[in-house]
């Protein structure tokens, strides 16, 4: 089926719809500013999209995400994860370059499955049911959700990246506001944007787009620790741990001007996000 349903957001009641669900305007974390929405609480979200070039309804669920980054400021980061056999295996005369990752890869057959449907997300990992794995129509209301929250930590990102080498230093530093455990884990990926390529795409004719600009792209995981990062250990409030991590940019496409750098502090146990946070690489 080529259609997916649609998401609409009114502003102007502060009332959020996602399929059958309503927030109660009396209990959202934000107010409403012309068509910002500014939020009161001092979390962020990272939307994880799983998403592939050969995907249809991809390009409809990466358009519902960047309305709500667009909506809450600085607050919602996204990350599209081009990931399975399905929809992002190159094949044919169009789709030849491999947008897929080792962390992408990981991620998808962590959380979604070999046999999971695109498109499909996460919301700061966070489990609704029995699953992590929220559809686009869902993502609203548990951004919604994770920005009531008070985040237990700060995060200050500083990267670096040096033209002549062509690498990319990225220095990391945690503030506990809340204790720490030894289940808390620092994931560093690289992600960019800008890039124009393929992407199959049900709302238009003809349905394969040449001139797509896919953003938010993951490109890497950043420094020796892969996909699920390393431990912080056990912490307690006030305390500062600071983290340098490194990768090179020689010999891959990616454009340091146009990417960012996305920071994750989870559980890896339970697998949701306790902090995120995201900076630009500068030039």
């Amino acid at each position: 089926m080529k259609h997916i349903v649609n998401l609409t957001v009114f502003f102007t009641s502060i009332l959020l719809i996602s399929g059958c669900d309503e927030i109660d305007p009396l209990k959202t974390p934000y107010k409403t500013s012309g068509t910002v929405i500014e939020v009161t609480g001092t979390q962020k979200v990272l939307i994880e999209d799983f998403t592939g070039f050969k995907c249809g309804n991809c390009p409809e669920a990466a358009d519902k995400a960047k309305a709500l980054s667009q909506s809450y400021p600085e607050k919602v980061i996204l990350l599209a994860i081009h990931s399975g056999e399905t929809f992002a295996r190159p094949s044919g005369s169009k789709y030849k370059v491999d947008f897929r990752t080792s962390p992408g890869d990981e991620l998808f057959n962590t959380f979604l499955g070999a046999t999971g449907g695109q498109p499909n997300g996460m919301v700061n990992r966070a489990t609704l049911g029995s699953s992590k794995i929220i559809a686009p129509d869902g993502w609203a209301n548990e951004v919604a959700n994770q920005l009531s929250k008070k985040a237990p930590a700060s995060m200050e990102i500083v990267p670096t990246y040096n033209a002549s080498t062509q690498e990319l230093s990225v220095n990391v530093a945690t503030t506990w506001i809340e204790e720490g455990n030894t289940d808390q884990y620092l994931s560093v990926y690289l992600s960019e944007d800008s890039i124009v390529y393929w992407q199959k795409d049900y709302r238009k004719t003809p349905e394969d787009d040449s001139a797509y600009v896919h953003m938010h792209m993951l490109r890497a995981a950043i420094g020796n620790f892969g996909t699920w990062g390393e431990s912080l250990g056990m912490q307690n409030p006030g305390s500062k741990v600071s983290k340098t991590y490194t990768i090179s940019f020689q010999g891959k496409p990616w454009k340091p001007e146009h990417c960012h750098v996305v920071a994750i502090l989870h559980n890896k146990i339970e697998g949701s996000i306790v902090l995120v946070d995201e900076k630009k690489v500068k030039m």
